[in-house]
């Protein structure tokens, strides 16, 4: 009891000193409504407005004032009508000179004082809990409570206000509605209708140049370790110095096999290599081009790690990864996970649809549903990841769902793998050691574009430009892979 006691008295110790007059002025409005009274329709609007105004701030200082806004939507659409009710059940005579006379009634005690009680209590939970502020059920809440609030006001006056107030605004309280139907349905055709092309077979999407020709003694087998949700992590395993640990991930579509030039040459320079499958590939995880959430990529290369024993101490690890697979190389690198390696390799990295290194649809190897993409992006930006195994790539391959092909990826699958709508400013912050190579004939990526992109944006990562080779060419031919191995050596 004592403690509930000086929880509460620390409360209103702590509650600014501003707070107690706007109590004190609400409760006096409130109370000035209890008996019968005269006035303009405009002095009854003050609550009603006051309540309005202090919604909408609650919107503008919420850290996704988007979802906010959409969830204060929807509550207003649903108290609007009530206060209609409530306000049309109050007495009211209207005045020759436009006044209204009114019989005294609780509502405008009960309605000021819910504006105070619901900012005073969201008040104390997010200064309790400040970590629930950035919660998106406690955003939508949040704002979801300012609207019915602000609803139950706005409605209430349009009843009371009759004649003067009823033709418009009734109107506008289907307005929000209206607006959150038209949203939902564009939102829906687009996801339900916008699907990945077809895309003419590229020779090079089926089979490695050169792959004809491997050993297949030479190629380990596949071994597997579990994940955090036990899904299986699958990886081929190429012994080398137990202190040089290489992470070897591969390109869009492929597998760990498709990496087994590049983890032989890795492996001729003294490096164990780990080459791995990323979940929705290869056998990783539980569905061919699907994760279960965006960022469990992240999740599943720390699991990777540990599972492996690679964190023990005097292990040197560097991250390597070729086209997609580069691309999650700088991802990582640039991210949270970022102190798991000590140095970084992207191999013809894809960096994003807008980067000047992109060339359009990749070289024609990929076939983007943009407006499923905007519309699934618009969603989780709400806090809503639903959807998101919906397909939104499909490669240029005529293979089949395969341990070693993955030709479709879905929304959440694609976006793990991808760096940010922030690319920019992510590769900026890239801080340990990382190079970027690219063959000169490049395909799917203008080789030239990367070294004053890298230049302009971060300055510490060094970019080669290796000649004489296409995209596939930098992991299948042994002089491309000769060159990765040597720029790992340089990376140590």
């Amino acid at each position: 009891m004592s403690s509930l006691f000086e929880t509460v008295f620390q409360i209103v110790v702590h509650t600014p000193l501003w707070v107690w007059p706007l109590m004190l002025l609400v409760i006096w409005l409130g109370a000035s409504g209890l008996r019968p009274r005269t006035l303009p329709l405009w002095r009854l609007a003050i609550l009603p407005v006051v309540g309005l105004v202090i919604s909408l701030a609650g919107i503008g200082q919420s850290p996704r004032p988007a979802l906010a806004l959409i969830a204060w939507l929807i509550a207003l659409a649903i108290g609007l009508p009530l206060g209609l009710w409530l306000g049309r059940r109050r007495g009211v005579r209207r005045l020759a000179d436009g006044r209204l006379e009114l019989a005294g009634g609780w509502f405008m005690l009960a309605f000021g004082l819910s504006i105070f009680a619901v900012r005073y209590a969201l008040g104390i939970v997010f200064g309790m809990a400040p970590s629930l502020r950035a919660d998106p059920v406690w955003i939508g809440l949040a704002g979801g409570v300012g609207g019915f609030v602000a609803g139950i006001g706005l409605g209430w006056l349009a009843g009371v206000g009759g004649d003067r107030s009823g033709r418009w605004l009734p109107r506008i309280a289907c307005m929000p509605a209206a607006l959150a139907v038209a949203m939902t349905a564009v939102l829906g055709g687009v996801i339900v209708f916008s699907t990945p092309g077809q895309l003419p077979r590229l020779m090079a999407g089926d089979s490695l140049p050169g792959s004809d020709t491997w050993n297949p003694a030479e190629i380990p087998a596949v071994q597997r370790v579990a994940a955090r949700d036990g899904a299986p992590l699958t990886y081929r395993l190429y012994p080398g110095r137990a202190d040089r640990a290489v992470v070897l991930i591969h390109g869009s579509s492929g597998a760990s096999i498709s990496m087994h030039k590049s983890a032989q040459a890795l492996q001729a320079a003294g490096a164990t290599v780990y080459a791995v499958s990323l979940r929705g590939h290869g056998g990783s995880g539980f569905s061919n081009g699907d994760t279960s959430y965006v960022g469990q990529l992240d999740d599943d290369l720390v699991d990777f790690i540990n599972a492996t024993g690679l964190t023990a101490p005097g292990i040197g690890r560097t991250l390597i990864g070729f086209s997609s697979g580069g691309g999650f190389v700088l991802r990582t690198a640039s991210g949270p996970n970022r102190q798991a390696f000590d140095g970084y390799i992207a191999i013809s990295p894809y960096i994003a649809p807008d980067s000047p290194t992109t060339r359009p649809a990749s070289g024609g190897w990929a076939s983007v549903a943009v407006p499923r993409v905007v519309a699934l992006s618009v969603l989780d930006g709400f806090g809503m990841p639903w959807f998101q195994e919906l397909e939104v790539v499909r490669f240029a391959t005529a293979a089949a769902p395969s341990e070693n092909r993955t030709p479709v990826y879905s929304f959440r699958l694609a976006a793990g793998l991808q760096l940010g709508r922030d690319w920019k400013a992510a590769l900026a912050r890239i801080d340990r050691p990382t190079i970027v190579l690219v063959g000169a004939d490049d395909e799917l990526f203008l080789a030239d574009r990367y070294g004053p992109l890298l230049d302009s944006l971060n300055p510490r990562i060094a970019v080669e430009v290796v000649p004489g080779f296409g995209h596939l060419d930098m992991i299948a031919r042994e002089q491309a892979a000769a060159a990765v191995a040597r720029a790992w050596q340089r990376l140590r």
